[in-house]
């Protein structure tokens, strides 16, 4: 009878310690304890950027979004945080994983371009500034092979890697103050060196040089007097100078007319110190670049008196590694532009 009791006890004793404040073994703990109960995704060192008189333009190659099951996470995260008027993205390979996160973001509307395949591009906007009044894809009705001819006009398309500009026209407000803007986006092709042969018809570097000398075309002949931001992925390899032949037609005011009809505003960043490049090359064999930038026509030389470009620190705004921003979000990290209209 006793060995009976002081089993029952045994059995008590058990249950209650079990169902008391202790923690089991599948029990983290609070989070001194050893557990992390905290939200990967509220991003406290993220800034705030908004203000509402004031322009912000972000420019992001989102690396084939989303890459990685938390990509849209981190991105919609971000996105809120730096709270951004208008958003440009590079290589969407989806547009419903996009559609479904910008869904969730009320604030927000999207536009997608319909000729870049599965690297497409798509503009993101908040409605209370922003105003979305048309696209235009540029040259898409033009050959996109190698033709072997000197004339790139002709295989336009094919100059730009088949990812033809998107024009969006836009009309920002906040009520008091109102701009219209033209905004070009663009992915030129990657990879290469910094040397333009223009007998070589297929080489990398060629192929984006004239694509920045139909762009500069195209704006001087049709938008003289509208305000034109041209902005993306200009993959830039080579030297990180005005010389570079991706960008000398915009940036090279000592060899081509059309430089002194715009500027580059993250030169600073091109010329200065490879940490704050834009792609960092985390992953890759190549050295690091600034390959992202944000460039506007004479007409906006005015509004640009008061304007801030900076490139986004992912590993900063996130707190997670370098390999885990390469592998989880992108390998380039985003350039904004802001303004006051």
């Amino acid at each position: 009878m006793v060995k009976s009791l002081n089993k029952y006890l045994l059995l008590i004793i058990f249950i209650l310690s079990c169902s008391s404040g202790g923690n089991s073994p599948t029990d983290s703990g609070d989070d001194n304890g050893g557990g992390d109960n905290t939200n990967p995704y509220e991003l406290p060192n993220a800034v705030d950027y908004g203000l509402s008189n004031q322009v912000e333009i972000v420019t992001w190659n989102i690396r084939q979004f989303p890459q990685h099951s938390s990509t849209k996470d981190y991105v919609k995260n971000l996105m809120q945080k730096w709270n951004a008027d208008i958003y440009f993205f590079q290589e969407m390979r989806s547009e419903s994983e996009l559609i479904s996160m910008v869904d969730t973001m009320p604030n927000y509307s999207y536009v997608f371009d319909e000729e870049s395949g599965n690297l497409g591009f798509a503009l993101v906007y908040k409605n209370q500034y922003v105003t979305f009044n048309s696209k235009n894809e540029l040259w898409a009705d033009t050959p996109n092979n190698d033709d072997g001819d000197s004339d790139y006009t002709n295989n336009a398309s094919y100059q730009f890697a088949d990812r033809p500009p998107m024009e969006n026209y836009v009309t920002w407000s906040d009520g008091t103050k109102t701009i219209n803007l033209y905004l070009i986006g663009i992915h030129y092709k990657c990879c290469g060196d910094d040397s333009y042969n223009a007998n070589d018809t297929g080489d990398e570097t060629t192929r984006r040089h004239h694509a920045s000398l139909l762009l500069t075309d195209y704006i001087l002949n049709n938008r003289a007097n509208d305000n034109v931001i041209v902005l993306g992925d200009f993959n830039n390899v080579g030297s990180q100078s005005i010389t570079n032949p991706t960008l000398s037609p915009f940036t090279d005011q000592d060899s081509f007319d059309s430089a002194s009809s715009f500027k580059l505003t993250d030169l600073s960043i091109l010329e200065g110190p490879a940490g704050g490049y834009s792609w960092q090359g985390w992953s890759s064999s190549y050295s690091a670049a600034h390959l992202d930038h944000i460039i506007i026509n004479q007409t906006m030389f005015t509004l640009d008196a008061t304007s801030t470009s900076s490139v986004i620190s992912l590993p900063s705004e996130t707190g997670i590694s370098n390999n885990n921003v390469d592998g989880k979000i992108s390998d380039h990290q985003p350039v904004m532009y802001r303004f006051y209209p």
